[in-house]
């Protein structure tokens, strides 16, 4: 059953994709950023059994895409990027 989930998740994360491709919008939420928060949990689900370091950190990385995808803002961090970097680092460790 999860094998079915993950593959829903990254069908979405493929459909926000092409939206955001095509310039769709809506108010201040980023497609990119909603695209990546269903692909990091397509894996997330997978993974979340066995709790390690990576997964905490891809995890963060989720976080990170979910704040970025309802529009939410810190100074001038771009958290999409933050996210990137946080998946980079749970490739590393893992």
């Amino acid at each position: 059953m999860n094998l079915s989930i993950a593959v829903l998740l990254v069908i979405l994360a493929l459909i926000a994709f092409i939206l955001a491709a095509i310039g769709w919008s809506y108010r201040k939420t980023d497609l990119i950023a909603i695209g990546l928060a269903l692909w990091s949990l397509s894996i997330l689900i997978g993974r979340i059994s066995h709790l390690s370091l990576g997964t905490l950190i891809l995890l963060l990385a989720f976080l990170a895409f979910v704040a970025a995808a309802v529009g939410w803002r810190y100074r001038k961090i771009n958290l999409i990027a933050v996210g990137l970097a946080l998946w980079t680092l749970t490739n590393i460790v893992s």
